[in-house]
C-alpha cells in the first residue's frame, strides 16, 4: 500500500468568540427597536400618517411600506386605500384599526 501524506491539525486551546460579538450587536439593535416600538399611536395619528404617505409626490400606483399590526409585521406593496383598510398587491386587506406602525 502506498503511504498517504499526513494532514497537520492545529490544536485550538482558546475560546473563539469573534462571531459572538457580531451576533451580540444584532441583539442590541433588536432590544433598541423593541424599546422604540412601545410608543402607541392613536387611530387618528395612524390615519394622518397614511394620508401623508399616499399624498407624497412619489406615490403613483403601488408603494412598498413596512407595516406592523396587532397580528403581524412585514413589508407590503400597497395599491389602494379604502376608508377602513389598505389593500396589498397580494389581495390582503390590512385594517387600519389594527395598524400599530407604518413607514
Amino acid at each position: 500500500m502506498k503511504k498517504l501524506p499526513e494532514i497537520f491539525v492545529n490544536n485550538i486551546n482558546k475560546k473563539i468568540s469573534h462571531n459572538d460579538e457580531v451576533f451580540y450587536s444584532y441583539k442590541d439593535n433588536d432590544i433598541k427597536s423593541s424599546e422604540n416600538n412601545n410608543k402607541k399611536y392613536s387611530l387618528n395619528e395612524i390615519q394622518n400618517k397614511i394620508n401623508n404617505l399616499f399624498r407624497s409626490n412619489d406615490f403613483i400606483y403601488k408603494k412598498k411600506f413596512h407595516i406592523k399590526t396587532i397580528n403581524m409585521e412585514g413589508d407590503f406593496v400597497i395599491i389602494s386605500k379604502s376608508y377602513d383598510y389598505l389593500l396589498s398587491i397580494d389581495g390582503n386587506k390590512i385594517f387600519i384599526k389594527d395598524i400599530l406602525e407604518i413607514y
